[in-house]
């Protein structure tokens, strides 16, 4: 049987710091978000960097300001928003692995380039399983917040120092703060005018928006339109509710919904735009069906998904 021992203790915890992996896939017939880390790239590249499975899984860490301490010699890596990491007070380096030894601490400033961060332990953190993934859904009453005082598990593992030396290449790290431009898919037959209207218009990403989804303030008054019967919403899908305000779904989505759906963000474009702090502003650009699929082929070849 796997033994499992805690590695970390946390002294400070995060506003929003939930366990992820890729999600609950298979159970929103029966009315059960999906879940799962809301930047899929971060969250890859965290169990790459350590030669884990894909879907191990990581601690997503929201906004910062999160202190661990080892209760064990470990390994570990760092992906997503810059959070200024410092081991026992030395700063420390985003998208690599880093060894902590038992007794020092590993302290997470506020976030300031991208929202969330992602914490990955060899093997993955050791978490209750419920249909076949360790994701927190809190809407679904699925796990919890992370608290102080809680002890972060994970199986017995040996001390890789090969590790240490690992980073992700800069050509796969972004930089959020850069992000102007979200590409869109437009389903086709979509109203022209409103194709048109919505690439002509910036939009803010409003405080409001959380992991269920991601709201959106136009600078351009949006057309008010008829609902629609619901119907199931995919990972990515923009609705226009009466008030105007566009709603990107996310990972914690409701299993249905009536507002009108106008497009779908490509969903390698999915991490960017979660990551983008509130009051950030964007423009959406076209991009034709087949070649977001074509990019989302080459990332499930790359990890494996």
């Amino acid at each position: 049987m796997e033994s499992v021992k805690p590695y970390f203790k946390v002294l400070q915890s995060a506003p929003l710091m939930y366990f992820q992996d890729l999600g609950r896939s298979g159970y929103m017939h029966v009315g059960m978000s999906p879940g799962g880390a809301v930047d899929l790239h971060a969250h890859c590249w965290a169990n790459h960097l350590l030669g884990n499975d894909v879907n191990a899984v990581t601690l997503e860490i929201t906004m910062g300001n999160a202190t661990f301490m080892a209760l064990e010699d470990v390994v570990i890596s760092l992906t997503g928003a810059e959070m200024n990491a410092r081991i026992d007070g030395v700063e420390v380096r985003s998208w690599a692995v880093h060894k902590i030894k038992k007794g020092e601490t590993l302290k997470l400033g506020y976030a300031r380039n991208g929202c969330h961060a992602y914490m990955a332990i060899s093997g993955g953190f050791s978490v209750q399983q419920l249909l076949g993934s360790g994701s927190t859904v809190v809407r679904n009453d699925i796990g919890g917040f992370i608290q102080v005082g809680d002890d972060l598990l994970a199986s017995d593992q040996l001390i890789d120092n090969s590790l240490v030396t690992k980073f992700t290449p800069s050509v796969f790290v972004p930089d959020y703060h850069s992000v102007s431009e979200i590409r869109i898919i437009f389903p086709e037959g979509q109203d022209e005018d409103l194709c048109s209207l919505l690439l002509d218009s910036e939009f803010t990403v409003s405080p409001e928006s959380d992991r269920m989804g991601r709201k959106l303030i136009s600078d351009n008054e949006l057309p008010v339109l008829s609902g629609i019967i619901s119907e199931g919403v995919s990972l990515g899908a923009i609705q226009l509710p009466p008030n105007g305000e566009l709603i990107v779904l996310l990972n914690d989505r409701q299993t249905q919904g009536g507002y009108t759906k106008v497009g779908n963000v490509a969903r390698v474009d999915l991490p960017l735009l979660v990551q983008m702090m509130p009051s950030s502003k964007f423009k959406f650009v076209s991009i034709r069906a087949d070649d977001a699929a074509d990019e989302w082929v080459d990332f499930v070849r790359f990890f494996r998904l």
